[in-house]
């Protein structure tokens, strides 16, 4: 389960943008938050669709992950159970639909 972060996270933003300051901008109104694999996820409700992900054994100075999702009404807790699942880091990084519905049971994968 993820920990939902409170206010603006800096020290996470700098190792998120790396330097890069559209991103820094832009992380300075989203929200965090911590997965329990330690991955921290950052988006903002006025851009839907689109995450940044800073893995636990990312390199210092490179740029985290962004991602966006090909269908807006993804939430962050899809995102987070994405994360979570394990299957982001399976993943190849690009642009990812992480909103495919499982056959089965209709859910998101």
């Amino acid at each position: 389960m993820a920990l939902l972060l409170s206010g603006y996270q800096p020290l996470i933003a700098q190792r998120m943008a790396a330097g890069d300051k559209e991103l820094l901008q832009w992380l300075d109104h989203a929200t965090f938050a911590k997965a329990a694999t330690g991955h921290f996820i950052a988006w903002r409700p006025d851009d839907p669709g689109r995450f940044v992900v800073l893995p636990p054994e990312h390199p210092t100075g490179t740029p985290c992950i962004q991602f966006e999702s090909l269908d807006t009404d993804c939430t962050p807790e899809d995102t987070i159970e994405y994360v979570e699942s394990g299957q982001f880091e399976a993943d190849p990084p690009g642009e990812l639909n992480i909103c495919i519905e499982d056959p089965e049971t209709g859910r998101p994968l």
